[in-house]
């Protein structure tokens, strides 16, 4: 069920990219989105999961042509949302680590 919920999220983020580069603005908001939910799941450990999902939303960021005017205010939010995400993600490193570790 995990599986599919991944998979769902990466279909969806893939479109939702294409539809930023055509300026439509939610799209950014749902990236911003999946980038938190990419923590989520790499606190979990799918690691390779959510390093996609956090590429390709990076990648639809970027191809943005919103992203131009963006504000301070808003880079500082990205940058935020980039911290929690690679958090989550290095949090589920380690707890794979130590669970090899035990099993070792």
């Amino acid at each position: 069920m995990v599986n599919v919920l991944i998979g769902f999220v990466l279909c969806l983020s893939v479109v939702f990219g294409v539809i930023s580069a055509a300026a439509f603005t939610p799209a950014i908001g749902f990236a911003f989105i999946f980038i938190l939910f990419a923590g989520v799941i790499g606190y979990f450990g799918y690691l390779q999961s959510s390093l996609l999902l956090i590429l390709i939303n990076s990648l639809a960021i970027i191809a943005s042509p919103g992203i131009v005017n963006a504000t301070l205010s808003s880079l500082i939010l990205l940058a935020i949302l980039y911290i929690s995400a690679f958090s989550g993600v290095m949090t589920g490193v380690r707890k794979l680590q130590k669970h090899v570790q035990i099993r070792t």
